[in-house]
């Protein structure tokens, strides 16, 4: 027989594994609707193109690939890399399904937990500071931190979450050791995905104003006044920090030009005048927090302008110190991939 033939019977006896595999998954229950048509429609092309080859000419014939023509499998084979490359998609999109699944699982039970060792914070005559520190293995550091957040700020009771990213170190021990609240989350997501999960047990604890700081030591604590003020006094719904208007030490090489860059993006996108859109020193007003809904599992500081400046909400900067990391290793991906990654959070914050 000629190799011709072989194929034929080959694509013939694949087509038919793929239908029985579809039917019998189906009646099971364990094939979607959409994914069982995909699989009868590739099946059922497949058996047609083995038993009677020439039913696809006119198809290829679009293409370019005409009957007697050698090219004719070139064409074949990219039809067939293209339905592959679909279905690879396809499956990405599913496994993304399912890791948000998981995510909402973890956040789910680290809420519960957190509910059940600390419960709401019950009513309060004075008006409370949420400070929410996310953190990932950062033991050493997150002392220093911990130890230089005042206990009043502009009149409110300040209250700190630390939400353990994940962290398999004394993270959460060290936290609790220092008078803080924890948020334990198993499975590691991002330090935006640890910061929505602390927004989100801010406001379930009753606070009127939610700030952030970095676990490790790179924003000062004592600065915390003038971040909050603007919004204290009625003047701003969100504050950022600007190691630009304020103090930068010791930048590192590429990273000042990125901020500058990012700046003049962020400011166009928003409307606004931003000079440091990746500061990680911030605070949003209870209201204003409840109005914006966040994305981003590690590019978080990206999304955080574009979003307000679209829900209308009144974004200022005050000066703020940036100090370099006396403690620990950085988390951060490498320089480019960084600037990739938050390049790509911001735009999709501002066409979403």
């Amino acid at each position: 027989m000629s190799p011709l033939i072989y194929l034929r019977v080959l694509g013939s006896l694949v087509a038919v594994g793929m239908l029985t595999s579809a039917i019998s998954r189906r009646r099971r229950g364990k094939l979607r609707n959409t994914d069982t048509i995909i699989t009868l429609f590739l099946a059922v092309g497949l058996l047609l193109m083995s038993a009677v080859p020439g039913v696809a000419d006119p198809f290829l014939g679009l293409l370019g690939f005409h009957p007697g023509d050698q090219r004719r499998m070139l064409g074949v084979l990219l039809v067939s890399s293209i339905f592959t490359y679909v279905l690879i998609l396809r499956s990405f999109a599913r496994t993304v399904d399912v890791e948000d699944l998981l995510a909402d699982y973890a956040d789910r039970v680290a809420t519960r937990h957190f509910q059940e060792d600390y419960g709401d914070g019950g009513p309060s005559t004075v008006k409370r500071l949420a400070v929410v520190i996310p953190a990932l293995n950062e033991e050493s550091s997150l002392p220093l931190v911990l130890k230089d957040i005042p206990k009043v700020v502009e009149g409110m009771d300040v209250e700190v979450l630390v939400v353990s990213d994940g962290s398999t170190d004394r993270t959460e021990a060290v936290a609790k050791e220092h008078g803080a609240l924890v948020v334990g989350r198993d499975l590691r997501r991002g330090q935006g995905a640890a910061v929505r999960l602390g927004y989100r047990t801010a406001l379930y604890r009753g606070a009127d104003v939610v700030a952030t700081l970095d676990a490790d030591g790179q924003y000062d604590p004592a600065e915390l006044p003038q971040l909050v003020r603007p919004i204290i006094e009625g003047n701003a719904d969100v504050v950022h920090g600007s190691r630009v208007l304020g103090e930068y030490h010791q930048p590192m090489f590429g990273r000042s030009q990125g901020v500058k860059v990012f700046a003049r993006l962020t400011s166009m996108l928003a409307k606004s005048e931003i000079t440091d859109p990746a500061s990680g020193f911030r605070a949003f007003s209870a209201d204003a927090l409840q109005q914006l809904t966040f994305h981003e599992r590690q590019f978080h500081a990206s999304e955080v302008t574009v979003a307000s400046a679209k829900q209308g909400l009144r974004v200022r900067e005050v000066p703020c110190t940036f100090r370099e990391r006396s403690h620990g290793t950085t988390k951060k991906p490498p320089l480019l991939q960084y600037g990739l990654g938050y390049a790509r959070s911001l735009l999709r914050t501002w066409l979403g």
